[in-house]
């Protein structure tokens, strides 16, 4: 396998972008809250300063000092104004010159005012490539400003003729003034704020997919991990909320039996019959998965032995019954506080359960613990062991000693691509063979994947405080059973 080997698809990052969001409206949403603030302080800020946009058309005309067109006509010909077109460049120039600008302060008598500083404010655009001029002044005050943009229109007509021997101005809108709001700064701000968070917040969708990459597609199992896969299970709300070997499951049961026929065939062809299931993290299925795959086992008539190994986290004997004891666990049985027997919980005709109970101080895998594990799995068709994450407790990995080999599943979207390398490394690393992969919460593009995932939490965060208030109070019924002995001892 090629450990830097990383497919990304486009429909990846497709995918990434939709299921973020609620990240992409948050960005879309500070910028939009951005661009109104702005557009409020500029607002307030106009209201200071008191900016007004005072506008006007005029347009260039080839006329002479003595006020007659090139053929010395009252009236212009078509020359006339294919010419003043010609001069449009020109006569923006001397219109904004410092000699024009600095006659029109003279003319006015302003105080305090700069023909610069008129220049600056004052912008000039030819419309559409014809002799028309678009007249623009940003100046403080109202009253002000239609002066100024009249005494350009009235010097620019003498100046032109000084300098060009020809040309002048023809009002076509007269000079109007309107408020604008803090200094230019246009109305359609937020919404090209709003633009602008939207496209941060899908940069960051694709930057965490880049960098912080997970696994959405089956066939990056085999393509990036070098896994066989042995199949996929759909995310489902039911299957999720549903106990083990509940009528519920008939959504996902046939991906179930799929994968324990591929899985049955393949342990046939390696000739082994023992089994353990890993991840790289808590919370990807396998539990819940193990138990699916060992009832289907058993109803093709397999004797199976299933037991939960995972004495750090037990879920098993929870999730596949109720009201499971002390001595119903493997606990019991290495302590000798059960035997064989009174240990294992039959599920069905075929399927046994050897579960685990949580203690303040979890079992280990010693050479007792092992020993006693491989004389439970004796007269059985087929045992699977449900193991704590490789990814997170390299222990995991003693129990090669009594199995011949190993079934890893990966959630969709969950786990870190390159987490999940190097806990296959680990397996790669002790000689396991690896039965295949599992692709478990699959998610279907058909589904809405805006809610599924919410509603899915929501029923795992319910089913975990269920168990968690059983656990207490199985832990209640044990202490009270416990000092009950004790003071009969007594």
């Amino acid at each position: 396998m090629d450990e830097n080997k990383k497919i990304i698809k486009k429909s990846d990052i497709f995918y990434h972008i939709v299921k973020g969001w609620r990240i992409i409206f948050l960005f879309t949403l500070i910028g939009l809250v951005t661009g109104v603030s702005i557009i409020g302080f500029s607002y307030i800020r106009g209201e200071m300063t008191r900016e007004y946009k005072i506008s006007t058309s005029c347009v260039l005309i080839a006329e002479n000092a003595k006020g007659l067109y090139t053929q010395d006509t009252k009236e212009p010909y078509k020359s006339d104004i294919d010419f003043a077109r010609t001069l449009t460049d020109s006569a923006k120039y001397i219109i904004k010159s410092q000699r024009n600008m600095q006659a029109v302060v003279d003319s006015l008598g302003l105080q305090n005012v700069s023909a610069s500083s008129i220049s600056r404010n004052l912008s000039i655009s030819q419309y559409n490539e014809t002799e028309i001029l678009e007249f623009t002044l940003l100046w403080g005050t109202e009253k002000e400003g239609l002066q100024i943009m009249q005494a350009i229109i009235d010097v620019s007509h003498k100046t032109m003729i000084e300098t060009m021997r020809i040309g002048g101005l023809s009002v076509v809108n007269e000079p109007k003034a309107g408020f604008i709001v803090g200094g230019n700064i246009s109305l359609s701000t937020w919404i090209y704020a709003a633009l602008i968070g939207l496209i941060a917040g899908v940069a960051f969708c694709i930057l965490r997919f880049i960098f912080a990459t997970t696994v959405i597609n089956e066939i990056d199992l085999e393509e990036v991990f070098g896994l066989d896969s042995l199949g996929s299970v759909p995310l489902d709300v039911k299957y999720a909320k549903a106990k083990p070997f509940s009528p519920e499951e008939d959504e996902v049961e046939d991906d179930i039996k799929s994968i324990a026929h591929l899985l049955i065939n393949r342990l046939e062809i390696a000739n082994v019959n023992k089994f353990y299931i890993t991840s790289t993290m808590h919370n990807e299925g396998k539990t819940r998965l193990i138990a699916d795959i060992a009832l289907q086992f058993s109803l093709l008539g397999k004797k199976t032995l299933l037991i939960d190994c995972c004495f750090k986290n037990p879920k098993l004997g929870a999730l596949c019954t109720e009201d499971l004891t002390h001595e119903q666990t493997i606990n019991a049985l290495y302590r000798g506080d059960s035997d064989k027997i009174d240990a294992i919980v039959h599920i069905n005709g075929c399927l046994d359960l050897l579960a685990a109970e949580l203690e303040e101080k979890p079992e280990s895998f010693n050479d007792a613990m092992l020993a006693q594990l491989a004389a439970v799995m004796e007269s059985y068709d087929y045992v699977m062991i449900d193991a704590a994450p490789i990814g997170l407790d390299a222990e995991v990995l003693r129990l090669n000693e009594i199995t011949d080999a190993a079934v890893f599943v990966i959630r969709c979207d969950y786990t870190k691509v390159e987490d999940i390398k190097k806990a296959l490394f680990k397996l790669g690393k002790s000689d396991i063979p690896i039965a295949g992969g599992i692709f478990n919460c699959l998610v279907n593009w058909k589904q809405t994947i805006l809610n599924t995932p919410k509603h899915l939490a929501s029923a795992l965060k319910r089913e975990a405080k269920k168990l968690k208030k059983e656990e207490a109070k199985k832990n209640k019924e044990k202490k009270s059973r416990a000092k009950k002995v004790k003071g009969e001892e007594q």
